[in-house]
């Protein structure tokens, strides 16, 4: 018997082990932990994320989208803001970061696919909030794409880059529905080693 002890003894301390590494593991990923990298991946500084999720106005039962999470930021910050409140949904391209976010954020449904394959359901979204991937005028592509999965009424806010192709084809839909366009600093994210040029706008469908 006491041997049976023993051995059950350590199979506890085991669990007990790896639910406490798996709890250090969350609460890390929780903080912002920057743990993987991946092309065409600048995570939104927490600060502009805040500022988005502000200028969302995102109202308690409201069904949020967040088409490219990447490492959480916004995400975490829709979170942060709400409560937890809003029913929140997640595209993310990378598997990895699939699984982070799945750990940090549980209370949100992440699905693993490419933004630009994904159909939104039926009831639509009453905000997104978005960082899409920039290079060859991607953000163009999955701006357009999720602006066809707003509800009407809903609010879109997304970074997108600041160039000639974005205020031809994005500048004028945010102006046509009396939305706002910001020029962000050229800094806005230097933490990923990048100074390129981005805006920020907010329309309503």
């Amino acid at each position: 018997g006491q041997a049976n002890d023993k051995y059950a003894e350590k199979g506890a301390d085991k669990r007990a082990d790896m639910a406490e590494d798996f709890r250090a593991m969350r609460d890390q990923l929780k903080a912002g932990v920057q743990v993987v990298s991946a092309p065409q991946l600048f995570p939104t500084p927490p600060s502009l994320a805040a500022r988005m999720v502000e200028l969302a106005e995102i109202e308690p039962g409201h069904a949020v989208l967040e088409p490219s999470a990447g490492t959480g930021n916004i995400l975490r910050a829709i979170r942060e803001a709400t409560g937890d409140s809003a029913v929140r949904t997640a595209i993310e391209i990378n598997p990895r970061l699939c699984d982070r976010l799945r750990i940090a954020e549980e209370g949100a449904h992440v699905i693993n696919c490419d933004f630009l394959q994904f159909d939104a359901p039926a009831t639509k979204y009453d905000r997104i909030l978005m960082n899409p991937p920039f290079a060859n005028a991607d953000d163009i592509k999955h701006i357009r794409h999720a602006l066809g999965m707003l509800k009407p009424g809903g609010r879109l806010v997304a970074i997108c880059a600041n160039g000639p192709r974005q205020n031809a084809q994005l500048r004028p839909l945010v102006e046509q529905r009396g939305g706002r366009w910001e020029d962000l600093p050229p800094d806005t994210f230097a933490e990923s080693g990048t100074a390129v040029n981005a805006a920020l706008f907010t329309l309503t469908a």
